[in-house]
């Protein structure tokens, strides 16, 4: 990186407009969201807790990147960070309650800190602002707000079709594009006002706020990036007419032209069949990436909609886990259906690879969940942890 994170003050905000909260019901998450190029949180609302009734729950969950999906011990990276989760009643801005966030513990196994009694529900104004607020990060955002659950889209069906495919024809046209993707040997044009417009990962890389990772893992802000690729001599003529031109590594070029498309036109097409790469979780994975809410929502209900016993399990252990509305979700219906996963193969091979960390963590919470007498470990911290 550029400089340590250690020496960086930056603050950053990130809240969420709850609106109608009597009438929430059901457990809320916030879209993803980042402190550094490769750290992202999630903020999860809990309107009826079930420990301390009568009150709310608010938690901050760390989204494992890469690094520390394959480590068993305390995600110390974060610990650098200092966090504070709160309320504001979003009529007149008056914090509600605001309180720190124990940042040194995040691992695997709890994932999530905050607590179970964060707020009398009876005192919470109908429009509240639900928020996290970090020093020493390093994105240098301030008050990014979004609508939390989102409001629904315009569907793709109330849109007419003329003009759902007048836009479908500018993307990867280079007459009217200023961005370049590279990936897996193919090019993607696209436009940064509409990514912008449709992304806000989008508008902040082209915004030169974010950070881009280059071949030898160092990062550097975005239009110093493109400005050193364009000095390089392997740079031609036609890639330099671009403002943008950005290389990705991560995701394969049908998923990333399929995100692109969702983008312009508002639709998406799910395959089922993993070749083609644009299923339902490799969308969801894209779209949680580029804090693309609606079509990540879309992916969401997708997955659970054609999830079956056959394949809850290795679902649940393989990925499902390092996502917080995801892990929710698929460990009820595991548990609701264990007499069946159990003899599954899926399930057979995951007690064969005991030894990864994850797995026997996941285990016990299922236990947890059948066997009521057992304290549950939700990954979130106990009252006294929390304190």
């Amino acid at each position: 990186m550029s400089s340590t994170l250690k020496n960086l003050k930056t603050k950053s905000c990130y809240e969420f407009l709850l609106s109608s909260v009597s009438k929430i019901d059901t457990t809320v998450y916030s879209p993803p969201f980042a402190t550094s190029h490769d750290m992202f949180w999630q903020l999860e609302f809990i309107p009826n807790s079930s420990e301390e009734p009568g009150h709310c729950a608010a938690f901050l969950f760390a989204i494992p990147n890469h690094e520390e999906t394959n480590s068993s011990g305390i995600w110390s990276r974060r610990s650098i960070l200092t966090a504070k989760l709160y309320l504001k009643n979003a009529r007149n801005q008056i914090f509600l309650k605001k309180q720190s966030v124990k940042m040194n513990s995040f691992s695997a196994k709890l994932s999530g800190w905050g607590w179970e009694a964060f707020f009398n529900k009876a005192n919470l104004p109908e429009h509240v602002l639900f928020g996290v607020e970090f020093d020493r990060a390093e994105m240098g955002m301030v008050s990014q707000k979004w609508p939390l659950p989102s409001n629904p889209q315009l569907g793709p069906d109330l849109i007419p079709q003329d003009l759902v495919k007048a836009w479908e024809g500018q993307l990867n046209n280079p007459a009217t594009s200023d961005v370049q993707f590279n990936i897996q040997g193919h090019t993607i044009y696209a436009n940064s006002s509409i990514l912008s417009a449709r992304s806000k990962y989008f508008q902040l890389i082209f915004q030169g706020k974010w950070l881009e990772s280059d071949s030898n893992g160092k990062s550097e802000p975005i239009q110093q990036a493109r400005e050193r690729r364009n000095s390089n001599n392997n740079v031609n003529n036609h890639q330099a007419r671009f403002n943008h031109v950005i290389e990705v590594t991560d995701f394969h070029y049908q998923t990333f032209l399929e995100m692109l498309r969702f983008l312009y036109t508002n639709k998406v097409t799910f395959k089922r069949d993993e070749q083609l790469n644009i299923t339902a979780l490799d969308l969801f994975r894209i779209a949680d990436k580029y804090l693309i809410d609606d079509l990540r929502l879309q992916a969401k209900n997708e997955i659970f909609n054609h999830l079956t016993v056959n394949d809850a399990a290795e679902f649940l252990f393989g990925t499902a886990w390092k996502y917080p509305e995801l892990k929710e979700h698929a460990m009820k219906y595991v548990v609701l259906n264990f007499v069946h996963i159990r003899q599954t193969t899926g399930f057979k091979n995951i007690l064969s690879d005991l030894a990864n960390p994850q797995y026997g963590e996941i285990l016990n919470e299922i236990l947890a969940e059948l066997f009521p007498a057992t304290p549950v470990n939700t990954g979130k911290p106990t009252k006294e942890e929390a304190s």
